[in-house]
């Protein structure tokens, strides 16, 4: 694992995973490919971002935006910032966006920040991604947070979320409990196959 990309191909190509801080990015990706990415000790402490080498591809982790324990509104706005910088940088490799949501919490999220007069933040993402990237995955991670009744509602009302935010889009959502382990091989496969359709090989998990 790199935490910048030393190896000297610029145009290898990135799988980026993104999300808020505290949805469980790290632990899905851990579940991916067995290797544990480096976190702060608190939400959002982690400033800059990690590079996992799949053979193919470059796996890249970036830092949780949103929330950020003991940082300033203008701090936070400013890791937001670079975090869109570096992306649009990216954005001629980016070949696969995932957008981890914890969706346990997202109605709520969304809610609050619409009572606001804002634009949710994971909304806010997902069309900055659909903006750069040629495929992106949404992740409902922390299902099993959920009673069993209450999962379909949530992941409707997730997708309907996302076609509001991009209306020609069909949302591409794998739900998942990383922290069990769940559904994390068809996240594996979606990614290969939106891989495969760009004709990439498969990467080395």
């Amino acid at each position: 694992m790199q935490e910048r990309d030393h190896s000297g191909n610029k145009t290898k190509p990135l799988i980026v995973f993104a999300g808020r801080s505290n949805v469980g990015k790290s632990s899905t990706i851990r579940a991916l490919t067995g290797i544990k990415v480096i976190v702060g000790k608190r939400p959002g402490s982690t400033r800059w971002e990690q590079f996992i080498d799949l053979g193919s591809v470059d796996l890249v982790d970036i830092p949780g935006f949103g929330y950020m324990s003991g940082q300033s509104k203008t701090a936070i706005e400013e890791t937001k910032t670079m975090i869109v910088q570096k992306l649009e940088r990216w954005s001629g490799r980016i070949v696969v966006s995932v957008l981890i949501i914890d969706i346990s919490l997202f109605q709520e999220l969304v809610m609050r920040w619409e009572e606001r007069g804002e634009i949710p933040i994971d909304i806010e993402f997902y069309g900055f991604l659909s903006e750069i990237s040629q495929n992106v995955i949404v992740v409902a991670n922390k299902i099993d947070k959920l009673k069993t009744r209450e999962v379909e509602e949530a992941l409707r009302y997730l997708e309907f979320k996302l076609m509001e935010a991009e209306p020609d889009t069909e949302p591409v959502i794998i739900r998942t409990s990383a922290a069990k382990r769940k559904g994390v091989r068809e996240l594996a496969d979606m990614i290969e196959s939106k891989l495969s359709d760009l004709g990439y090989d498969k990467p080395s998990w």
